[in-house]
């Protein structure tokens, strides 16, 4: 099982890339590869960079760039990437701007999807927060990649077009009894400050 740490995008509405911001003296994705170890879950764990940021992570090993066919074409071109190199039975995918993720989420999601993998062919198991899905916080079936590639190809990179078209599942948040927002996407300067308050 592989992990993808999305970090391609641009960061327009933060200003900077993401991935290299910091909170609580700590890298973000940094941060996020420490937990995704921490859970002794997956293979790899591995960044999906854009070629213009994938010198930025300290000589980080498992970075896998854009398919140049595919480069600009937000998550789905950096997953799909990824799942052409690395071939495994499901990924774990979770935005570079989500920092405070926990060993115990990731866990808890893990064992959700895999209880139900076999018996419902589940092919993708998320968290949703007020009923809005979290799809780059999700683990993905193997069986998905084809999906992907013909969503690209078709020139629609919403992630919605996957998970609406393979059974899905979606948790809420508040069933990991954790009461930090872990969860929380840092989509602008604001929200970092308001974190390290």
């Amino acid at each position: 099982m592989i992990a993808i740490i999305l970090a391609g995008g641009k960061s327009s509405r933060f200003g900077s890339p993401k991935a290299l911001a910091t909170i609580e003296g700590e890298v973000f994705y940094e941060k996020i590869i420490q937990t995704l170890n921490q859970t002794n879950l997956f293979e790899k764990v591995v960044i999906s960079s854009s070629d213009d940021l994938k010198d930025s992570f300290n000589n980080y090993q498992d970075i896998v760039v854009d398919l140049p066919e595919y480069e600009n074409n937000g998550p789905l071109g950096g997953i799909y990437s990824v799942m052409k190199k690395y071939d495994t039975e499901c990924y774990f995918v979770i935005a570079c701007d989500t920092p405070k993720i926990t060993e115990k989420a990731i866990s808890y999601l893990y064992q959700f999807f895999i209880s139900r993998v076999m018996e419902e062919q589940l092919d993708i198991a998320g968290y949703e927060v007020d009923g809005k899905k979290m799809p780059t916080l999700a683990f993905y079936s193997h069986r998905v990649e084809e999906d992907i590639k013909d969503a690209l190809d078709q020139e629609e990179f919403r992630m919605k077009k996957i998970y609406q078209n393979k059974p899905s599942q979606w948790l809420n948040v508040e069933f990991v009894n954790d009461p930090t927002n872990w969860y929380q996407n840092i989509n602008y300067i604001e929200d970092l400050e308001k974190n390290e308050l």
